[in-house]
């Protein structure tokens, strides 16, 4: 009998697991390279967890932000998410030759009511046109 998929964030190597049978809570270490890790209760149920290894938070957003390209363009995306070390967002079709892993760029989006913020990004993935970028400035976000 299998138990279901659950996510679970990592803290310091390990994980805290609570059956959903017999409700016993305990701790199973994890390493940095897995990302799913099947955990099995002497009780007898499995559970699979999906393992978040994110040292901060991410914030899901939506809005529409501008990237500033080395020739002085600006490219329209639309912002998914966004944490203190970075960004994620879609790009339009048109723009996708535009942008590439390994890219510094600057990136100008709204952050709250009224606050404009231009902070400069490293494109780190590129899949499709759902793009991660990590903040390079070092400055706190504001969400």
């Amino acid at each position: 009998m299998r138990g279901r998929t659950q996510t679970c964030a990592v803290k310091e190597g390990r994980i805290r697991v609570t059956c959903s049978r017999c409700n016993k809570t305990r701790y199973v270490a994890v390493t940095g390279d897995i990302r799913k890790k099947n955990v099995r209760c002497p009780c007898g149920l499995s559970t699979m967890y999906t393992l978040n290894h994110r040292l901060c938070a991410r914030e899901s957003t939506w809005g529409k932000a501008f990237i500033l390209l080395p020739n002085g363009r600006e490219c329209p995306v639309y912002l998914c998410d966004i944490s203190q070390g970075g960004v994620g967002f879609h790009v339009p079709p048109q723009y996708s030759r535009t942008v590439a892993t390994g890219h510094d760029l600057r990136i100008k989006y709204r952050a709250g009511f009224s606050n404009s913020m231009l902070r400069k990004i490293r494109i780190t993935s590129l899949i499709n046109n759902r793009a991660g970028a990590m903040f390079l400035d070092g400055k706190p976000p504001l969400f």
